[in-house]
């Protein structure tokens, strides 16, 4: 496979390759592209309401089993000493 890029990439590319940060071009395109795929995931993940994530266990509990409701109880002093 050949690819065109342009100067400024390959040089970017021969920089990361002469300071050790990457062994090879190839090496670079897998790192770009592993990182591309754990950015669209995370940009998934970070787009789903709390009702989205909880879609698999929905229906595993009887209505009204689980309580998520804030506890308003006035809060109380402690003594630490």
């Amino acid at each position: 496979m050949s690819i065109d890029i342009a100067p400024e990439t390959e040089r970017l590319i021969r920089e990361a390759i002469d300071k050790g940060d990457f062994k090879s071009v190839d090496e670079i395109i897998i790192a770009g592209v592993d990182a591309k795929r754990e950015k669209d995931i995370s940009r998934s993940i970070a787009a789903k309401s709390l009702i989205e994530l909880a879609e698999p266990i929905r229906g595993l509990f009887e209505e009204g089993e689980l309580d998520f409701s804030r506890n308003r109880l006035p809060s109380r002093p402690v003594n630490l000493g």
